[in-house]
């Protein structure tokens, strides 16, 4: 101990290092079907480092909730916004009445039991895992006219409290969405998710261009036309046969490629490069002739690329309405293997409605696919970097945001470092989504800037809350779990029900919805694997967009009324 102690002294920072290697490591550790997490490991690891006695500087503190907190709200900046839309106004709806649940819960019980305002508020934070409120309660307590040796305790039992509440939160939140909920909704989650599946149009045994499909199963095949029957058959005529399950990419007569449109008709004897879902082409390709193995003129290049939906004439249609609005000589040959909405893969179908910021991975032949983005959005380089100018002023302005102070009920109230940046975020994330030409953050990189600044700060925070850490758990330790699995158990159950009864919406989507209200990804991607569909997805996004920012702002608010 004196060893570290000395350490400690002499570079502080690798106190925090340490906390994050540590915390990652235990978060790794399986406990039968129960994994803590790198974010949980690491605040359990700064809270133990801490009893050596660690001095936190404050500006590496701020600085990276600074950089969580922005890039928090630029990367739900785009869902967000987009879930006033009507199209999700039941989620929205569930979510507003979870956060009014969730607040009157938690001050009932600091009132009932006595809590102080930084453990009513890690209370908030642990139990609805959502990490961000311990900065935002954090600042308005460092706002209070209050001593300073009573600032930090009130601080420390903000982190205390969240490590130990976040165990249980997090357990039963899981817990919840899987069992108890389809229980109490009396369904069976994978016969749920799969009907959910069949209203967006995406059937396996029918599927259409547009919908998902492994990459593996997009083939290229060559045939000559042998069968006379097929004989002065227009494309357009074979495109509405197959169902743009398969299409004829290129044809080539007596050696010379063909221009093609809806009119073209074939020839015996043509060659006919066919692209398309391997077991449907195989059919198609039969009723035409005999495979080709090679042949001149049928230089086969293919592309994959991730395109973001901009275009105004997309947003709001459906997967089926898109495409068919599109140019078929634009189109020709162009499949969607993959939708992303948020952080996330979505289920998506024929009926599936896109979205302003949502990403479809494109594959097909390179100048088909090229066109095909350019018609519905922008294409992702990967190679493009951070645009540092685009990140810095808006930090800058998020900073400036929280200096504004209003006076309400007498006193000034401000939305300081955590607030201020949460919705410079999310307005720097909404215009960079409406303007794709500057400001670009790679997605892969926001995710990363996010959680580092998130992990960076919740070892600061464990660090500081060290020497702490005993004495609220010698006076509230028993019954902190009990706390959290109140604050937990009663707006689940409650929005089972609302979302159910009131509200109508799909099972698979409430178990999802529930997960995002309490902003739980692992419980997200339990269910999923349970549903062995991504059909709960559709129902989290919004509610996990939406309550990121209303838990956030809940944590201040806690701090001020209890």
């Amino acid at each position: 101990m004196s060893y570290l102690h000395d350490l400690f002294e002499a570079a502080p920072i690798s106190a925090l290092f340490l906390a994050l290697a540590a915390g990652y490591v235990l978060g790794k550790i399986r406990f039968g079907r129960f994994q803590l997490g790198g974010l949980a490991g690491t605040l359990f690891a700064a809270i133990i480092i801490g009893q050596v006695g660690v001095e936190v500087d404050e500006n590496i503190k701020e600085m990276s909730f600074a950089i969580f907190i922005y890039t928090l709200g630029f990367v739900s900046g785009p869902q967000f916004f987009q879930s006033l839309g009507r199209s999700t106004l039941n989620q929205l709806h569930l979510t507003l009445v979870s956060s009014l649940v969730i607040f009157a819960t938690v001050w009932t019980l600091a009132k009932l039991v006595g809590l102080d305002q930084g453990t009513a508020a890690g209370l908030l934070a642990g139990a609805t895992t959502e990490s961000a409120s311990v900065g935002t309660a954090g600042d308005a307590i460092s706002a209070m006219q209050l001593d300073e040796a009573t600032k930090a305790t009130l601080q420390a039992n903000i982190a205390v409290t969240y490590a130990v509440t976040y165990l249980f939160g997090f357990t039963l939140v899981v817990f919840f969405v899987t069992n108890l909920a389809p229980r109490l909704m009396g369904i069976d989650l994978a016969e749920s998710a799969r009907a959910y599946d069949l209203e967006l149009g995406n059937n396996s045994q029918t599927l259409v261009s547009g919908q998902s499909a492994a990459m593996d199963g997009i083939r290229v095949r060559i045939y000559r036309v042998d069968n006379v029957e097929m004989s002065g058959v227009c494309l357009g005529q074979f495109r509405e046969q197959h169902d743009e399950m398969v299409h004829i990419e290129r044809v080539v007569r007596a050696g010379q490629p063909l221009t093609l449109s809806s009119e073209t008709t074939l020839q015996v004897g043509d060659l006919v490069r066919l692209i398309g879902q391997r077991a449907s082409l195989v059919a198609s390709g039969r009723l035409l002739g005999e495979e080709v193995g090679e042949a001149d003129g049928f230089d086969i290049v293919t592309e994959t690329r991730d395109v973001v939906i901009t275009r105004s004439w997309v947003v709001g249609k459906t997967m089926a309405a898109a495409r068919d609005a599109l140019d078929i000589n634009l189109r020709r040959g162009v499949f969607a293997l993959r939708l992303r909405r948020g952080d996330r893969d979505y289920p998506f179908g024929r009926h599936t409605v896109l979205q302003a910021g949502d990403v479809l991975t494109l594959h097909g032949p390179a100048q088909a696919v090229s066109g095909t983005a350019h018609a519905i959005g922008y294409s992702i380089d990967g190679a493009d970097g951070v645009d540092y100018a685009y990140l810095g002023l808006g930090i800058v302005v998020g900073m400036l945001l929280g200096m504004v102070t209003v006076p309400v009920a007498g006193s000034e109230v401000a939305l300081h470092t955590g607030g201020g940046c949460l919705i410079a975020g999310l307005l720097f994330g909404w215009l960079r989504s409406k303007r794709p030409t500057f400001g670009n953050i790679p997605p892969a990189t926001a995710l990363h800037l996010r959680d580092y600044g998130l992990s960076i700060f919740i070892a600061s925070v464990g660090l500081a809350s060290g020497p702490q850490a005993l004495t609220l758990l010698q006076e509230r330790g028993l019954i902190l779990p009990l706390l959290s699995l109140v604050v937990v158990l009663m707006p689940l159950t409650v929005c089972t029900f609302y979302a159910r009864v009131v509200l109508k919406m799909s099972p698979a989507l409430v178990c999802g919805a529930l997960a995002g209200v309490m902003t739980c990804t692992p419980a997200l991607n339990a269910l999923v694997g349970k549903a062995g569909s991504e059909a709960p997805v559709a129902g989290y996004t919004v509610p996990y967009a939406v309550s990121n920012v209303i838990l956030t702002l809940l944590g201040p608010i806690i701090v001020l009324t209890v």
